[in-house]
């Protein structure tokens, strides 16, 4: 008989489960985890009938290597790599979540290193792919955003690429566009490139007209595409794309509920581009409408909003 399937092999696993969480957590994890996977492999081989999620010794096998797995361990199950990354990937997204307003460097880093081994674990044709690449490059762009090298933005920027050619016109599609269309725009305010800004306002435009809802995420997409409209505009001085900006600025304010956080930096933004109109083409409607603008964001601040007066 294969030692794993001896009756006191199991009882043995059992006394050594009794001993999670401990000190040796990890190990612990990591022990029962092959245990169960290589005798997940015997009971196979031994009724001759197809590995299947649903044997009790795999679902241990991957309920224990997955802690290891969230660790760095790299000594783990090749065959299991990807059901291990898809479990690791639903707790990295709430531990991405927790770092939303973190600038520790070292959290950071783990938490890219972390992505990273789940895209590397997934392999390419996986319906889930594209939402770990989504997830790699969302960190390393946190990662670029609170002081990391430039390269952090240009990794990001090559995850949202392979992400977004690994989609097709399905549902969804508009958030992978508006990834890579706002990740080039940060990189054009960053470096300059002329290239970038106009892949980002084709991307962001893309987006815009894919994302049909009336919601808070269509506003995202329209503020996104409306900002880089106005950088367009500031480089070249086409006037269609200061008037662009301030349709899709104009569109954007009007989802925002009245005391839904992000209005008043739309309303600031419509004023900006407005009073640029008014600036380029000395139409009084739009100083007016510039004014309005201003007077709704100081109206939508709430106290402690950095631009409103001390007391």
């Amino acid at each position: 008989m294969t030692p794993v399937l001896e009756a006191e092999a199991l009882r043995e696993a059992r006394r050594l489960a009794e001993l999670l969480p401990g000190e040796d957590d990890l190990a612990v994890h990591h022990l029962l985890g092959w245990f169960h996977w290589f005798r997940h492999q015997a009971m196979a081989l031994r009724t001759d009938q197809v590995q299947g999620q649903d044997r009790p010794d795999l679902r241990i096998a991957v309920q224990a290597l997955t802690a290891c797995f969230l660790a760095g361990d790299d000594n783990l199950p090749q065959p299991l790599l990807p059901v291990l990354a898809e479990n690791a990937a639903g707790y990295a997204v709430q531990l991405l979540a927790e770092l939303k307003d973190s600038d520790d460097p070292a959290r950071l880093s783990g938490m890219a290193d972390l992505w990273q081994r789940i895209v590397e674990a997934v392999p390419v044709g996986h319906p889930q792919r594209a939402v770990h690449l989504t997830g790699l490059g969302n960190v390393l762009r946190m990662k670029w955003r609170r002081g990391g090298p430039p390269a952090d933005l240009d990794r990001a920027i090559d995850r949202f690429r392979e992400a977004l050619s690994a989609v097709s016109e399905q549902p969804g599609r508009a958030m992978y566009l508006y990834n890579l269309g706002d990740a080039l725009h940060a990189r054009f305010d960053r470096a300059g490139a002329t290239e970038d800004l106009e892949s980002a306002v084709a991307l962001l435009g893309e987006a815009a007209r894919a994302t049909l809802d009336d919601g808070l995420y269509r506003a995202l997409v329209l503020t996104g595409l409306a900002s880089a409209l106005r950088a367009r505009y500031e480089r070249t001085g086409a006037l269609p794309d200061l008037d662009g900006a301030i349709a899709r600025y104009r569109e954007a304010a009007s989802m925002f509920p009245v005391d839904q956080p992000g209005r008043t930096q739309i309303l600031s933004d419509l004023a900006n581009v407005l009073r640029l109109r008014f600036e380029r083409a000395c139409a009084i409607g739009d100083l007016s409408d510039a004014a309005d603008a201003g007077r709704q964001a100081v109206e939508a601040a709430p106290a402690d909003h950095p631009s409103m007066p001390s007391t």
